[in-house]
């Protein structure tokens, strides 16, 4: 598939072009790469915690998982806070969006749910324009 064929993309889709895409259709595509980034980071970690408490000895497992996460949920939250800059979203998604970073697989949920409800906001707003498109005034 070519970089310029976004015809069989559904928007916001994550794909290398939609990495460094600006706008609104860019801060999704981030966000979603570090919602799957930071999940798996955090089921890693939580996978050792689970070993240790079982007495298993992987301290040093945790020496390189625990910081790994903590810095890839630093991107995810500067990947979060743009898109939610760029949709004006409300205080509360944005809350949960944060605490999806801290609890095992949520993560994957948060992100399934913002990429429904901004392409079904996408979809009402592209209903609402008129057939020709947006009205221009060329005074």
């Amino acid at each position: 598939m070519s970089g310029s064929d976004t015809g069989t993309r559904p928007i916001g889709s994550p794909s290398f072009a939609g990495l460094v895409q600006r706008g609104m259709v860019g801060a999704l595509v981030r966000y979603r790469v570090m919602a799957f980034i930071v999940g798996t980071a955090l089921i890693c970690l939580f996978v050792v915690v689970l070993f240790q408490a079982a007495g298993f000895k992987v301290k040093t497992a945790e020496e390189v998982v625990a910081p790994i996460h903590g810095y890839l949920y630093l991107v995810y939250l500067a990947a979060a806070a743009d898109l939610a800059r760029r949709a004006h979203w409300r205080l509360g998604r944005i809350l949960v969006v944060v605490a999806a970073g801290f609890v095992p697989t949520l993560a994957f949920f948060v992100e399934h749910r913002v990429y429904r409800q901004m392409q079904a906001e996408w979809t009402a707003q592209a209903a609402a324009l008129p057939p020709d498109g947006p009205v221009v005034d060329r005074r």
